[in-house]
């Protein structure tokens, strides 16, 4: 199994459990360090999902028990409000004047302390438990503990979920001294949005503390020598506590089995171990095999280090299955903002010639992080677009004889495009 944590025992987890409920974003807004629950549709906060893509799978309804929705209007309902997120979750809308509206609703919803009555059921012709119509919806709101959510405790968590684990693709999660709680999002903006405003909320004072980000980057490629026919999975456990999964596949009748899946796990907590453990799709809880990797192996290369393992089986074979993976775990030392105020003045107003003095002369994985970090460098201090318009520019006058080449190659302009 899976070594347990070496930073102790939590009573809280750090990683929500696997198909655990997921709370619609959009129902929520952030009032005076207080996540409170002001969404229209009061009666499904939940997200209602059809787990697609890469690392999902398993279609599971996440109501609350005791409604039952139409699916097809459930995703026009996400749809709507996704498109409406934007005004919704911005900062100016959610600390301005409807402030006193959005105390005004909770303090209604919490006056409703009446005795939830049982709601009259009818049998439809098929013989499904329906709700009735004239019956009482009390028994559908959530609990006073789901409205509001206090973030001004010790000890507040906010971090990025990776869909795998809950099966939604935008989701982060909440853990304060009371529990964890997983919020779904329409988009990776709206995501990460949310996350820095709720981080802001947590630690005010954030910008000028120094402090350690820890992430991981692990690419999962391939398997060999597994049992033929078997669906499995191959879960990322970080000491003791699952982060993510890859989607479930058949290995081939000679073991072989490809998912090629890349994972980005961060804002993760201090970790010394990272453990990969293949596990029947059927059976969760049954360990095919596994390999423990410290965590300090794959931080100390510069480069992402690429490799087989060899996994331990809980039986005896003639052939010992390995997997082949890709990964990097990063520590990177924040320092208070105004440590780098020169830096980022050197780069708004020089950023021309010391991209023209690096081009020639680094290599290509050396420009694809330079050029990430000057892009969000330069996003911060509203200079990203005429950094990109110069670069192009640069780009147009290099290639004027040859236009075949223009943004197809491995270029500082064409990298920082993609970021």
């Amino acid at each position: 199994a899976p070594p347990a944590s070496t930073h102790g025992a939590s009573p809280i987890p750090l990683a929500p459990a696997p198909d655990a409920q997921v709370w619609d974003v959009s129902n929520f807004s952030l009032v005076d360090g207080r996540l409170v629950l002001v969404g229209r549709d009061e009666e499904a906060p939940c997200r209602s999902r059809n787990r697609t893509g890469s690392s999902i799978s398993e279609s599971t309804n996440l109501h609350p028990a005791g409604s039952r929705r139409d699916p097809v209007a459930d995703e026009r309902g996400t749809r709507g409000t996704g498109r409406s997120t934007e005004s919704e979750t911005s900062p100016t809308s959610q600390f301005s004047n409807v402030k006193g509206l959005l105390w005004k609703r909770l303090r209604e919803r919490k006056g409703r302390g009446v005795p939830k009555v049982e709601t009259p059921v009818v049998t439809a012709p098929n013989g499904e438990r329906v709700p009735s119509r004239s019956g009482s919806q009390e028994s559908l709101l959530p609990p006073p503990s789901v409205a509001e959510l206090d973030l001004t405790g010790d000890n507040v968590i906010v971090r990025p979920v990776h869909g795998s684990i809950v099966g939604e693709k935008f989701c982060f999660q909440i853990i304060t001294g009371e529990g964890s709680r997983s919020f779904g999002c329409t988009s990776l903006a709206e995501r990460d949005r949310w996350i820095e405003n709720l981080r802001r909320t947590v630690q005010p004072n954030k910008d000028n503390c120094e402090r350690l980000e820890l992430a991981l980057s692990l690419w999962v490629y391939e398997a060999r020598d597994l049992p033929p026919r078997r669906r499995l999975r191959c879960h990322l456990h970080l000491d003791g506590t699952l982060f993510a999964r890859t989607t479930a596949k058949v290995a081939g009748p000679d073991g072989e089995l490809f998912w090629g899946e890349l994972f980005q796990l961060a804002a993760l907590p201090p970790t010394r171990a990272l453990t990969l453990a293949l596990c029947r799709d059927d059976h969760p809880g049954q360990l095919v095999a596994s390999i423990t990797v410290p965590l300090t192996e794959l931080a100390a290369a510069r480069q992402p280090l690429e490799r087989w393992y060899p996994l331990s089986c809980p039986g005896e074979g003639e052939r010992v299955p390995s997997v082949r993976v890709r990964g990097r775990y990063r520590e990177v030392r924040v320092l208070p903002i105004v440590r780098y105020k020169e830096l980022a003045e050197f780069i708004t107003f020089h950023y021309r010639e010391l991209c023209a003095r690096l081009e020639p002369t680094i290599a290509v994985r050396h420009k694809e992080e330079l050029a990430g970090a000057l892009v969000r460098v330069l996003q911060s201090t509203g200079k990203a677009k005429s950094f990109l318009i110069d670069l192009g520019v640069a780009e147009l006058d290099r290639f004027d004889d040859r236009e075949a080449l223009i943004f197809r190659e491995n270029t500082l302009a064409t990298k920082a495009i993609d970021e």
